[in-house]
């Protein structure tokens, strides 16, 4: 038996949590189309009769701002340790930038774990866009003093699933012999109570305007289960006033939809009919109080 950790890595908005979702085969990780939707250290877990293999999906890589910032920071930080290899996504529809080449090199240099490089989002572009990116990263696949080298670039799609079992097989050949770390019917660390706070933050950011979603977060107030019924209250913590009636909409109808598909993920997450109640909740400047952030799982 085989068993390991992976770190994925990498700038926001690259697709890390598509690409986690991908290769564990359910859904971990939370995904919208704005950056920074990941703020915990998330474990996507795979075991099979051969292996176990554990994803880290990770926030996208930035410069933190605020307390909410530093703490996705150090959940990077802390991932990059006692791995057995790291994936970094790059995002194929755009170009390179030289940030993320010396993200690239930084991790390269003086690593003792394998570095794998995912260009993600093949499906979106043809391979006149990915080829100069494959070109722009060659230099990195020769092994230079004090730098080690790339072991693979590998073009891929996580929405397609293109290459994603290709990718798998490569990090399978990086795991060490050594026992289960979790139970094999487990595909993620996180508990239930934070995967439903998650869909509802997802459903947030999927149906409310640009300039809100960064300053909302989630907290659960109460759940129950009957074995037929699960009854939850949570509350959508946001930093505005003004933000407030946005998120509830004309007549409660912003709030409604969020509510609708949020519900509608959750039971199937659950496995019976949910009664969910979500109350609108002005923080101001959450992001920066540690008690707010405690509450909300930022800690």
């Amino acid at each position: 038996m085989k068993s390991g950790f992976i770190g994925i890595l990498g700038r926001p908005n690259v697709g890390k949590s598509s690409l986690t979702n991908a290769l564990v085969g359910e859904k971990v990780s939370i995904v919208s189309p704005k950056a920074q939707t990941t703020r915990n250290k998330i474990l996507g877990i795979v075991t099979t009769g051969e292996y176990q293999m554990i994803f880290v999906d990770t926030p996208g890589v930035h410069n933190p701002r605020n307390r909410l910032g530093e703490y996705m920071e150090k959940c990077v930080e802390e991932s990059e340790r006692d791995v057995d290899a790291i994936v970094i996504v790059l995002d194929a529809t755009r170009a390179v930038s030289e940030n993320e080449l010396s993200f690239v090199e930084k991790h390269l240099k003086n690593k003792s774990v394998p570095v794998y490089v995912v260009i993600n989002k093949t499906d979106l572009v043809s391979y006149d866009t990915v080829y100069p990116i494959l070109s722009r990263l060659a230099y990195l696949t020769n092994k230079e003093k004090g730098r080690s080298a790339i072991k693979e670039i590998i073009p891929t799609s996580a929405r397609t699933g293109e290459n994603v079992e290709v990718l798998k097989k490569y990090l399978e050949s990086e795991l060490p012999e050594g026992e289960c770390f979790y139970p094999e019917d487990e595909y993620t660390d996180k508990s239930e109570r934070f995967m439903i706070g998650e869909i509802i933050r997802e459903k947030a950011l999927l149906f409310l305007q640009d300039e809100v979603p960064h300053g909302i977060g989630v907290v659960l107030q109460n759940m129950t289960c009957d074995g037929k019924l699960t009854s939850i209250e949570a509350d959508i913590v946001c930093e505005r006033k003004s933000h407030k009636s946005i998120i509830i909409g004309d007549g409660g109808s912003k709030l409604r939809t969020i509510g609708e598909s949020a519900r509608a993920d959750i039971e199937k997450l659950v496995g019976t009919k949910v009664y969910l109640k979500l109350f609108v909740k002005v923080r101001e400047g959450w992001r920066n109080k540690r008690n707010v952030l405690h509450d909300i799982g930022y800690s």
